[in-house]
């Protein structure tokens, strides 16, 4: 495996890319403080500019400064078109001796509905294949949140079975829905 970090991936219609100080208040109204976007996450709820800082630890100096690390991979998801920052795609607990990564994102509901967030996720799964080398790209959702699943079936991940009450989130507790993609797969 050769990690790479949070590199500038494009597609048709985004831009993906590391996140600037800059970026905050743009993720935060457009995204993070909608109740209909976090309810799904399991970070704290932030109902203000301030709690991303304070509850959510993000966009502090240590958060900006872990693109230093070629492990780190959390893109902001911007709008060609507008320059916007509308959402994050983000590979977490990136585990080299199994070769695989977990993947989660986030969009404003603003953009739900338009194909973006499958657009991302189809120019990140390349990127994780052939450029870094894991085996192994899974994700889950909340089995109350079959958005998130429709994604990842629209980019081709395999659902793999459901584990009864082990989702916790901002919402409550439900069950987790697994979907994975394995470069064999990927490569077909």
């Amino acid at each position: 495996m050769t990690h790479k970090g949070t590199v500038l991936l494009k597609t048709d219609r985004l831009i993906l890319r590391c996140f600037a100080k800059d970026d905050l208040e743009q993720i935060y109204y457009n995204c993070w403080s909608e109740y209909d976007v976090w309810k799904w996450t399991n970070y704290a709820p932030m109902t203000c500019i301030e709690e991303v800082f304070t509850n959510a630890n993000m966009f502090t100096d240590n958060w900006l400064n872990a693109y230093d690390r070629l492990e780190r991979y959390s893109w902001a998801i911007q709008l060609k078109e507008t320059g916007q920052v509308i959402g994050r795609m983000f590979g977490m607990n990136p585990d080299n001796k199994v070769k695989q990564v977990e993947l989660a994102y986030e969009l404003g509901s603003k953009w739900w509905n338009m194909g973006l967030m499958t657009e991302a996720v189809k120019a990140v799964l390349p990127f994780f294949f052939e450029e870094v080398g894991f085996n192994r790209v899974y994700a889950y959702h909340a089995s109350e949140n079959p958005a998130s699943g429709k994604v990842m079936k629209k980019c081709g991940m395999i659902y793999e079975g459901t584990l009864r009450q082990a989702c916790s989130c901002n919402n409550g507790i439900f069950d987790k829905v697994m979907y994975a993609m394995l470069a064999e797969d990927y490569f077909k």
